[in-house]
């Protein structure tokens, strides 16, 4: 009897359980400490061993450490500090694989064909050097897709520093440094899987490659230039699931969605999309690409490159070296019964006429167009060539755009407002403590900010503007206070999303002042 008791105490649930977590607590800071770049090879077996002894412990100091740096910098309550922490800690070990490195299991890099890295070199992927150069690799895209980052940029700053860095949510972020003899691996293996010239370094190239993620598969997209200290790469992540499947995600009010739908409605017509580079107009038009029935409508897309697949549509990529530029492909797809018509970018006088005059005969045209604003687009048009009654007959509606970032909504706080703002929100009649400012952590990389979302000023071309645009009286439509009342258009919709605590006073205003 005694005996049996001894059993049950020795194994009771509680003590199996807690063996259970401290065990996964141990094996989840070795991994994390085994393939960190910030400890020298020289110490890991130590601090493994260390891990495997005392893991819980130094999870509680870093824990502590977090909650105490979360109270200082933005003044959280004790509870709701300690409550954030360890879903930051909870998050970080629900993304991170036990069996191995990111470069194991977790990622896996493969050319356009579906051919591996080692299928790549011919097998010769097994010696030291080589795993860890594709380790090295892997863990770069990897952390860029954990990032939600659209560019990763490798540049040689001089024969002996070489910065990589992601733009996340459309700024440029440092990422790390590499070595000499790491950054040429690292970018030989890049350009391997991606289908270019390894031994071609100063010619621009340009390649693809995708990679299997846990949740899903990532296309990028890489360009290779020669510079002065070496080769630069610039990577363009296209992760499908990201992107906004609806207008009203991508931040379109009742009014905007309702006016791209009358338009989208028609069985002619056309629509223009402007902003400037890096202003989400692609995202905007595969969200409108997103509303057409493709079994009721023949739907077929020119574009450089493809970014997203859309099942059930015709997507072709321009590529000049195989002279397929959009204006040819514009003018076979005619042929083709098309209901709708997407080209990806008005670049040259022979595309927007062909585009114009699809938009005339039948064809529903969405389009995007390299301008700061509707009015501006106009302007372009007419230096391209466009007649003012080719413009006016083919037009329907035009959309300016931004992009704002989103507040991180683990970490805003209410915004400390002047007293002059605070008059000024109540005497219309706003509630102040809706208002919000970012402060920094550890899910938003202590920027305060985490995803972006779009603004936009709606130029519907209505038979009063077809007629000034038609006798060609651009000038009436596009003068300097029209380009005023786009600003305020763009900063009325900015600090809509400011009220309804989306984003900041200061975000706002840097986006839509200038």
């Amino acid at each position: 009897m005694n005996l049996s008791a001894a059993n049950e105490l020795l194994f009771s649930p509680f003590k199996v359980g807690s063996l259970i977590v401290w065990f996964y607590i141990c094996m989840y800071l070795v991994q994390r400490f085994e393939f960190s770049p910030l400890i020298d090879n020289r110490y890991k077996a130590w601090i493994n061993l260390l891990m495997l002894v005392a893991a819980p412990f130094v999870l509680f100091l870093a824990l502590a450490f977090e909650v105490f740096k979360k109270i200082q910098n933005t003044g959280s309550p004790l509870i709701e500090a300690v409550v954030s922490s360890l879903g930051n800690a909870v998050k970080s070990i629900k993304y991170t694989k036990i069996t191995g490195s990111r470069g194991g299991s977790s990622i896996i890099l493969l050319d356009p064909s579906g051919r591996n890295i080692n299928e790549i070199y011919g097998g010769q992927s097994n010696n030291d050097d080589t795993k860890q150069t594709v380790a090295s690799a892997e863990r770069l895209i990897g952390d860029a897709v954990d990032l939600l980052a659209s560019d990763i940029l490798i540049n040689p700053t001089d024969g002996f520093n070489y910065d990589v860095r992601f733009r996340v949510d459309g700024n440029l972020r440092p990422y790390k440094k590499l070595n000499p003899d790491i950054y040429g691996a690292v970018v030989n293996s890049i350009k391997a899987i991606s289908g270019m010239d390894i031994a071609e370094k100063r010619r621009p190239q340009d390649g693809a490659f995708v990679a299997k993620v846990p949740d899903g598969t990532v296309s990028f997209r890489v360009a290779s230039a020669g510079v002065l200290h070496g080769e630069k790469l610039s990577i363009r992540v296209l992760n499908q699931k990201l992107a906004p499947q609806t207008l009203p995600e991508i931040g379109m009010d009742e009014r905007a969605c309702q006016a791209v739908r009358n338009v989208m409605a028609k069985e002619s017509g056309m629509i223009v999309i402007c902003g400037p580079t890096g202003s989400g107009k692609s995202t905007t038009l595969y969200a409108m690409l997103r509303e057409i029935d493709f079994y009721q409508r023949n739907v077929i897309t020119i574009e450089d490159p493809v970014e997203y697949v859309l099942a059930g549509a015709g997507q072709i990529e321009v590529n000049p070296k195989a002279d397929i530029t959009f204006a040819k492909a514009l003018r076979s797809i005619l042929r083709q019964d098309p209901d709708v018509i997407c080209v990806g970018e008005i670049r040259d006088d022979e595309t927007a006429s062909i585009a114009l005059k699809a938009a005339q005969t039948g064809h529903l045209v969405l389009a995007t167009l390299h301008s700061s604003s509707n009015n501006a687009s106009l302007v372009r048009l007419l230096d391209l060539g466009i007649s003012p009654l080719l413009m006016a007959s083919g037009l329907d509606l035009l959309i300016s755009q931004r992009l704002i970032r989103r507040l991180c909504n683990n970490c805003k706080r209410q915004a400390r407002l002047s007293e002059a703002q605070i008059k000024a929100f109540e005497k219309k009649r706003i509630d102040v403590t809706k208002i919000y400012e970012p402060a920094g952590c550890g899910k938003c990389n202590d920027t305060g900010y985490k995803g972006r979302i779009g603004v936009y000023d709606i130029m519907p071309i209505d038979n009063v503007a077809k007629n000034r645009i038609s006798t060609g009286n651009i000038a009436v439509i596009s003068n300097e206070s029209d380009d005023e009342q786009m600003k305020t258009n763009l900063h009325r919709q900015a600090m809509k999303h400011v009220i309804t605590g989306i984003t900041s006073i200061d975000e706002a205003k840097r986006v839509t002042s200038g």
